[in-house]
């Protein structure tokens, strides 16, 4: 039997409000990306972080687009909060700027929103 929130053929129904914050990662993401140098050690490790959370972002939203079922979105977006959760702690306990900190930490939360967003 289908969940409420999929549907008829099994693919999950997803609100506004989850594409939204996905399209928000996603800027954040490439923000980020673009205003972070290679200069130094940790800032090469951090952009190794942020270009494997963007190939997430990507494999979220094709899992989606493509209609997959519950299951399929549910473990794209635990393995994207998986990598969210990496690179905070890596910045959290690093040399980086409050600034990245920042950044890095709003990414985790729009994370852990699109996964509240989904079991909805």
């Amino acid at each position: 039997m289908d969940s409420p929130d999929s549907t008829p053929d099994g693919s999950p129904d997803i609100p506004a409000a989850t594409v939204k914050a996905i399209g928000d990662l996603d800027a954040l993401v490439q923000a980020i990306l673009k205003a972070t140098p290679a200069s130094k050690p940790w800032q090469r490790q951090l952009l190794v972080h942020l270009s494997q959370m963007d190939r997430e972002v990507q494999v979220l939203r094709l899992t989606i687009s493509l209609g997959r079922g519950v299951a399929e979105v549910g473990e794209a977006a635990a393995v994207l909060r998986r990598t969210l959760r990496t690179a905070n702690l890596y910045v959290g306990g690093g040399r980086a700027d409050m600034g990245t900190k920042a950044a890095i930490r709003l990414a985790l939360e729009l994370g852990q929103k699109i996964d509240g967003l989904l079991e909805l």
